[in-house]
């Protein structure tokens, strides 16, 4: 049986990595390394480059194993399909113009009908707000929108939840 698919945004990885002494990033660490180490293998798990350029950019301690461990997953093209879904997110400003890289991650993880965009990102990405406007312009293109979730929120199969979406 075919796994489920799983896109994931670049903070997905730097949190996986991530060693400063907050409390709320060491608790996102700490449920990223747990979705990672239990869950990740129930899943196909992509990246796109846009997640490699974000970790590759500036200057950071871990950097070198973000972008390693990004580069170690399969890649999701930048297709016309995906073009388009960007064009649509900008215009509606579901993604602010400030955040490209959101709306790139968020078009490419729509255009390939990924089921499950992980992000740590509640602002922009895993809300239901933002779900309910993905999924109207998705009707619009005859796309199935993904489920904008975090390692908190996604489904697990420890728990004894289904992680297959329904069609």
């Amino acid at each position: 049986m075919k796994k489920p698919t799983i896109y994931l945004d670049t903070n997905i990885i730097s949190a996986y990595w991530h060693e400063g002494g907050d409390l709320t990033v060491a608790a996102r660490r700490l449920h990223t390394k747990e979705w990672w180490n239990v869950e990740r293998r129930h899943f196909t798990a992509f990246v796109s480059v846009t997640t490699i350029n974000e970790l590759q950019a500036g200057r950071f301690r871990r950097q070198a194993e973000c972008v390693k461990m990004a580069r170690s997953l399969p890649r999701l093209a930048m297709t016309r399909k995906a073009k388009e879904v960007l064009e649509k997110l900008l215009e509606s400003r579901l993604i602010p113009e400030t955040k490209p890289g959101d709306a790139l991650q968020m078009a490419v993880s729509t255009a390939h009908e990924v089921d499950y965009l992980l992000t740590w990102n509640y602002a922009h990405l895993a809300n239901p707000i933002a779900q309910a406007r993905l999924e109207a312009i998705c009707g619009g293109l005859d796309l199935r929108a993904p489920l904008l979730v975090s390692p908190e929120t996604i489904p697990q199969v420890r728990f004894g939840q289904d992680i297959r979406r329904r069609s």
